[in-house]
């Protein structure tokens, strides 16, 4: 942990430890903090006079997680944090809901911050630095001013900072303790492979996700209402990613919930189901599923092209013929002519311009490099397998005859599937899946004391 941010936890933790053990007075509760009580009752003496508003909130314990405290500062934060950055109109309707979900959000992170303490794992400033690089590029922040633009919205950076820090230390340990028992077989990669190749043709969607976690039956309803209440402020205009980040349990919390493309086949029936019926730019209800509920976004849906479809970009110059509105068809048929004389005499893209010149009104144009697959029809079809430094039939179009001349020729051929990115793919599904395992683990040994 980053040593200023672990020095502030230890004294809130401290502090609202002595508080509460004087508040209670019981003999079980003064044993667990009794050696550190005279010395918490001077920083709390302290701390009380000269900040009494703020220390309201330090004073009140949120939960216990294995004699670690969350504080009522420390939830507040958080939902301060939360609203400011997820496009929600504060209210105290608003932060009670938010409450048990931040709460809940900040349990996980003490388990996590735990096992990492427990196993070593370290997390540097400049690791700090590279998670607000990507959050001001995510957030359209420039460079340096992300604690500024918290500033402006009254959210301390040391906010922020905390939970950036659970995420970087979960992800180290995980990687570090989990990391070798994933391996992916040649046989994985080669079905894999299978169902790309049979999905050709076929519709892909871009989504995102958030996902809440089902450890225990008693969890069913709670973690239902979550759902819910999740999906009520994203349709009161919160923010997808930005809620993502906050709440979701999944793999794809540190990226905003961003998936990206799937196929068909890629997840679980229950959730193909549910995206097929999608429109774009909706949201699910919440999805009930084996390991808890997801709510779905979806960005866009294209179709899938065959894998063996390469590509083709030309460099095209064009000469266009005006012809007057009040033309005939004599008068097209002149122009035409005229075109087809200019492309059976002519070669050569040096040539295009001086030619123009020398044409009653012909206008030259450097097109530049355009696929294929983008050009019309007509157009496509006249140049597609026209030969370089020659021009094409005339085309006749509205207003003008146009000849073009390819100058430039370059075909891609089609890559098939990575198969070492489909191997990282898979690694990592398999991946957040133990994570997840581990941290459910971790819940279900703890002790969790919520005030």
């Amino acid at each position: 942990m980053v040593p200023h941010l672990k020095q502030r936890r230890t004294i809130e933790t401290v502090k609202a430890l002595a508080v509460e053990a004087l508040a209670l007075d019981t003999f079980a509760f003064r044993g667990r903090v009794m050696s550190a009580l005279l010395l918490a009752a001077c920083v709390t003496a302290a701390y009380l006079a000269s900040a009494p508003a703020q220390a309201q909130d330090v004073q009140r314990i949120a939960a216990i997680v294995n004699d670690e405290v969350i504080s009522r500062f420390d939830v507040e934060q958080r939902i301060q944090l939360v609203i400011s950055t997820s496009n929600l109109k504060d209210s105290k309707k608003l932060r009670r809901r938010l409450r048990q979900q931040i709460l809940r959000s900040l349990v996980d992170e003490s388990l996590q911050l735990q096992a990492a303490k427990r196993h070593s794992i370290r997390v540097s400033k400049s690791d700090i630095q590279r998670a607000y690089r990507f959050i001001e590029k995510q957030n359209k922040v420039p460079p340096g001013k992300l604690e500024r633009f918290l500033a402006t919205r009254k959210v301390p950076i040391s906010a922020l900072e905390a939970q950036i820090n659970a995420e970087i230390s979960w992800s180290k340990l995980v990687r570090r303790r989990l990391g070798r028992n994933v391996q992916i077989g040649d046989e994985e990669i080669d079905e894999v492979l299978a169902r790309l190749k049979a999905s050709a043709g076929q519709t892909e969607h871009k989504i995102s996700e958030i996902f809440l976690p089902i450890d225990t039956p008693e969890q069913e309803e709670e973690v239902r209402r979550a759902a819910i209440g999740l999906l009520n402020q994203l349709r009161d205009g919160a923010s997808f990613a930005a809620m993502a980040r906050q709440f979701s349990r999944g793999a794809t919390a540190a990226q905003g919930g961003a998936v990206g493309w799937i196929k068909p086949g890629q997840l679980h029936d229950t959730l193909d189901q549910v995206i097929a019926k999608l429109g774009v730019k909706m949201m699910s209800e919440p999805i009930r599923t084996v390991g808890g509920y997801y709510l779905i976004y979806l960005h866009e849906s294209r179709k899938i092209a065959p894998g063996s479809q390469g590509s083709v970009k030309l460099g095209l110059m064009q000469i266009l013929l005006p012809v007057e509105k009040d033309a005939t068809d004599r008068d097209y048929q002149t122009k035409m002519q005229l075109a087809a004389t200019v492309a059976e005499n002519v070669q050569g893209c040096d040539n295009v311009n001086g030619v123009a010149k020398e044409l009653q009104n012909g206008r030259a144009n450097n097109l530049g490099t355009v696929a294929l697959s983008e050009l019309p029809g007509p157009i496509a079809a006249a140049v597609k397998d026209l030969a370089i430094g020659r021009f094409s039939t005339p085309i006749q179009g509205k207003g003008a005859v146009m000849l073009l001349m390819v100058c430039a020729r370059e075909e891609i051929k089609a890559k098939g599937p990575d198969r070492e990115r489909i191997s990282n793919n898979l690694a990592q599904q398999r991946l957040a899946m133990l994570a997840q395992r581990y941290l459910r683990d971790l819940r279900r040994s703890a002790v969790v004391e919520l005030r």
